[in-house]
Parts: structure tokens; sequence; C-alpha cells
């Protein structure tokens, strides 16, 4: 087991991953009529935009999980909006409600503009699958990625976890977040870097 960054060849799995873990940190297969939107919302776009890294939990050589992220949300918001989302988005139908919630907040200009933005301008999301929680792989890999911002001389890093994710809950504060904004479905973790 190792961390490693991310290639090419590592995209789809890196999408599998993201729907494994895509609802609440469990399965989201199935939640939305297209089982692809979810990561072309919260993983590949990664891989591609301004400022964006993935960082994989290789095992054998194989990901099982990620950390991946942008150190610059503001430009990854404008380019997600003005040249991903338009290119990605129309594959996606909207089948349900919930699709139709995925799609809008995707098309959202302000979606990741939140109150840590200014202070923390690096953002991250990180996923892992089952058999990997709960063996350090959580916090090397979040201690990996603080450290390729701070080598870019970024300042800080936040994320945002849906409260009912409790397991994230418990895991931000443990690896050095402290939360700096909430609100009824969400918290907001920051971090500053050295």
């Amino acid at each position: 087991m190792s961390i490693r960054a991310a290639v090419e060849a590592d995209r789809d799995r890196i999408a599998r991953i993201c729907l494994l873990t895509g609802r609440r940190g469990g399965d989201a297969t199935g939640v939305f009529g297209d089982d692809t939107a979810l990561a072309d919302v919260y993983a590949t776009p990664y891989l591609e935009g301004p400022g964006g890294f993935c960082l994989v939990w290789d095992v054998d050589g194989e990901p099982h999980g990620y950390v991946l992220g942008t150190s610059d949300t503001v430009a990854f918001q404008r380019w997600f909006v003005e040249d991903w989302w338009t290119r990605v988005g129309p594959r996606h139908l909207g089948r349900s409600a919930d699709d139709v919630g995925l799609h809008d907040a995707a098309a959202d200009p302000a979606r990741m503009l939140g109150p840590a933005v200014d202070e923390y301008p690096a953002h991250l999301h990180i996923d892992l699958l089952p058999d990997q929680q709960g063996q350090g792989a959580g916090r090397r890999l979040i201690e990996a990625a603080c450290a390729h911002l701070s080598d870019a001389g970024v300042a800080g890093v936040h994320l945002v976890a849906e409260r009912a994710n409790e397991g994230a809950q418990a895991f931000y504060p443990r690896v050095g977040f402290e939360a700096v904004a909430e609100d009824d479905g969400s918290v907001t973790w920051a971090r500053r870097l050295p």
C-alpha cells in the first residue's frame, strides 16, 4: 500500500470509488439516474482543472482511495462552470429529483465559493473504499495532500462534509481540521498550512 500521483489510466477507477463512497461515505449506486454524474461533479474534473491534483491510495497497483482537490478554488470554480460543466454536463440526463439537484448545484457559479475560500483557498475531497478505512490510509492521504499544497505555497485548505456523514465529522478534527462554518446540512472544515 502506497500513495502515488494519479495517472490517466486511474480515471475510471477514481470515478468508481467516487460512486461507491458517494452517499455519506457509502455506496451511491442507483441514487442518481446516471451513475457517472457524481464523479463528473466531485472527482474527475480535478484530473484536468486549474490547480487540480489527485493522490491515490494504491493497493497492488490499483487505487482503493484518493484525495483530490485544487490549490485555487476560485479559479477552479470558474473553469468548472465555464468549461468543464458546459462540456460534460449535457451528457447527464436529469431522470430524478436527485439528478436535478446535482446538476443544478454543478451549474451554480458560487457552489464552491463558501465562507472559507478567502482564508483557505485550496479544497479537498477524500474517499476510501470500506476495506481500506480505519487503517490509517485517510490520515496518510490528508497529510500527503497538505504537504503537496504547502509545497505549492498555499496558506490553507478546506473541505465540506455532510453533517449526516458521521465518520467524516469524527475524522477531520483528528487530522488537524477545525470547523469554520456550518449550516443545516454540512460543516466546512479548514486547516492552515505551514
